[in-house]
């Protein structure tokens, strides 16, 4: 049973800062809200897993990575599905969102923001901190 119920969701962080993939298959980004409808929006569907997919609304296409997941890859647009198990934060409907599977190279990777200091802010796997609410999304439900 997945942690929140199918539908349409903004994800972001506490200052408004939303997931949002600019076109098909580039690198998923975090800006202020858009105003575009399906810039932001992506579709939560859970699998009898327990773990989820991510798709974005306006795309069709996934939240995803290249090949094997690795520390530091880029998260991107992919045609290819990929799965993602939520884990419960600190604050209701907030989770680290997960590569399943893990440990990787001794490390559970987690959707965090990249090192890389550009604008906009570009998303990436990351070790997993369960402690750290800054790595934490927030789903916001949308009608």
């Amino acid at each position: 049973m997945a942690p929140v119920p199918n539908g349409v969701y903004a994800i972001g962080k506490p200052e408004e800062q939303l997931l949002t993939l600019m076109g098909a298959k580039e690198f998923v980004v975090l800006l202020p809200p858009t105003g575009n409808p399906g810039d932001q929006e992506w579709q939560v569907e859970a699998l009898d897993n327990g773990n989820v997919r991510i798709r974005s609304l306006r795309h069709e296409t996934f939240l995803g990575y290249d090949e094997d997941p690795i520390v530091n890859a880029q998260v991107k647009g992919s045609a290819e599905p990929r799965e993602w198990a939520l884990y419960q934060a600190a604050e209701p409907f907030t989770f680290h969102v997960v590569v399943p599977g893990g440990p990787i190279d001794g490390v559970e990777l987690a959707l965090d923001l990249s090192l890389l200091r550009i604008f906009p802010p570009r998303t990436a796997l990351r070790p997993l901190d369960v402690d750290d609410q800054q790595q934490a999304w927030r789903f916001q439900f949308h009608e």
